[in-house]
């Protein structure tokens, strides 16, 4: 696996890691509003999140430390 790839795949975890909490963020009167809209769009969100992770899970042990840096940047 290439530098470049294994850090495609950290940025997007990143990406829809930020997504997803953005998205629960949402106010309940904004998704009340319309929620067929909104649970469609946190699925969509959810599912992009999920597929990040598993590609994340995949990367070799010497672009692990890169990911867990990345991910405690934005944990912090």
């Amino acid at each position: 696996m290439s530098e470049q790839l294994a850090q495609q795949i950290i940025d997007n975890y990143i990406a829809s890691t930020l997504a997803l909490r953005e998205s629960s963020a949402v106010p309940a009167t904004e998704a009340a509003a319309s929620i067929d809209a909104y649970r469609s769009e946190r699925m969509n969100v959810f599912l992009r999140w999920q597929n990040a992770a598993a590609s994340l899970q995949e990367l070799p042990t010497e672009y692990m430390v890169h990911a867990v840096t990345a991910i405690d940047q934005i944990t912090a």
